[in-house]
């Protein structure tokens, strides 16, 4: 609605006539989620509803999508910047697309359209190029579905996972689609699933046995994910100077000589890299400079 606040006065009147004939009885104050609703009355909801205008459309039912904390949107944001930076530096005959939670896709592989948006989404230029006017300005067309896709989330319990999961596999990875590779990264767990299609078509995931850089391999050749950019936004800071200020945490009396180790590891200690004089906050990225810099 925020477009219409700056319209003349009688094109903010006409505009919303329109729309009163198009949504007919359909009340965006008390939305129906046992009805089923077209893909016109799904892109009008998401556009004009007032609150949490974010949902999927799967077998004509509104999936409500809850806005998400700023440190997860943080860390979607940063790998759809490395993706798109990839994306520039890499293919130089050709530029492919980077969507995020915004852009949906039909991944339906049945008469009943599965509005899917992927946090980040990577559709190839070919299959860009090849989009008719209504697969590019609508979703009414033959459906089409990015190769790459990343989910971020929370993953508290089972259950979550669980829905996650499904989601994945059913939808994403449904027989007909293009995706080929698919990323579940939990930042602050630390834990990744890769999903994959077997010889057969089937998808399956295997779980990452480290936190450590992603290579996406011959699906976005030389796409590698860094990790290290994700742990900053995760810890709420970036790489240690020599300015950093250690924080002293008073040692109780506890029996437990576990717990007191731990108390004795400052959250944001500063700790010199044993072959150089690089300052570094954190095992992960202590690790990984070793490895990059020092080991031949």
């Amino acid at each position: 609605m925020g477009y219409l606040m700056f319209q003349p006065f009688f094109l903010r009147l006409s505009f919303i006539s329109m729309i009163d004939k198009l949504v007919g009885d359909l009340d965006f104050e008390d939305l129906d989620f046992k009805y089923c609703y077209s893909v016109k009355e799904l892109e009008l909801i998401n556009n004009y509803l007032r609150v949490n205008p974010n949902f999927e459309l799967i077998n004509r039912k509104l999936i409500s999508i809850p806005y998400t904390p700023i440190a997860i949107e943080a860390v979607v944001h940063e790998i759809a910047r490395q993706l798109g930076n990839w994306n520039l530096e890499t293919n130089k005959d050709g530029i492919g697309i980077v969507t995020t939670s915004k852009g949906g896709f039909d991944f339906s592989d049945t008469n009943l359209q599965k509005i899917r948006a992927p946090d980040v989404a990577f559709t190839p230029e070919d299959t860009f190029l090849s989009l008719d006017e209504k697969q590019l300005w609508s979703f009414e067309g033959q459906p089409f579905t990015p190769i790459f896709f990343v989910e971020v989330a929370n993953i508290k319990n089972s259950e979550i996972e669980k829905e996650i999961d499904n989601k994945i596999k059913k939808d994403y990875f449904a027989r007909g689609t293009s995706v080929k590779l698919g990323w579940l990264i939990d930042p602050i767990a630390r834990n990744i699933w890769v999903y994959k299609r077997n010889k057969n078509g089937a998808p399956y995931r295997r779980r990452q046995p480290n936190w450590e850089d992603l290579d996406a391999g011959d699906i976005l050749p030389n796409f590698t994910l860094e990790l290290d950019k994700i742990d900053d936004i995760i810890i709420g800071e970036d790489s240690a100077s020599e300015d950093d200020k250690e924080e002293d945490e008073e040692e109780d009396d506890d029996d437990d000589e576990g717990k007191k180790r731990r108390k004795r590891i400052k959250k944001n200690e500063v700790n010199e890299c044993p072959y150089c004089d690089l300052k570094i906050n954190t095992a992960f990225k202590m690790a990984k400079h070793i490895k990059k810099m020092h080991v031949k």
